[in-house]
């Protein structure tokens, strides 16, 4: 399976408060850090976030525009804001996530107490063992 990959624009405030992240692919994404990595990192989440709430919602997901189209689209966002448009402008491949959500069935080996550990915390959160797992490789940071 192919990755997709969207280009992020990310701009470094003149006053000092870091990155201000530009996605003009995708709507309703909002992301920024102190640092280029902090940036880079609320990014990919937040495009994560947007991308699977517009294939939840059944609504088309947009394709990745080329890079000189960002590039006009990001300055043409900063000029509409009144926002300067600096000349060390970054622009970074953003992974996209896999929108298969197709449920598979695995077999896998766990220790008995962590499994019933996992069954443990999954009941408090009022979520299936599935449910849990999934939930818990989302929130992974490597």
């Amino acid at each position: 399976m192919d990755r997709t990959y969207y280009i992020a624009g990310i701009i470094r405030e003149d006053d000092g408060s870091g990155y201000s992240v530009y996605f003009p692919d995708v709507p309703n994404v909002c992301a920024g850090g102190t640092t280029i990595q902090e940036a880079i990192s609320h990014a990919t989440e937040g495009l994560g976030v947007a991308l699977l709430d517009l294939a939840e919602q059944n609504r088309e997901i947009p394709a990745p525009s080329a890079l000189e189209d960002v590039q006009k689209a990001v300055q043409s966002i900063r000029r509409e804001d009144g926002l300067p448009y600096p000349d060390d402008a970054l622009y970074q491949y953003i992974p996209a996530p896999s929108l298969d959500r197709v449920p598979v069935r695995v077999n896998v080996t766990i220790p008995r107490a962590l499994l019933w550990e996992i069954d443990s915390k999954a009941r408090l959160a009022g979520m299936t063992r599935s449910g849990f797992l999934t939930a818990a490789a989302m929130a992974y940071e490597a």
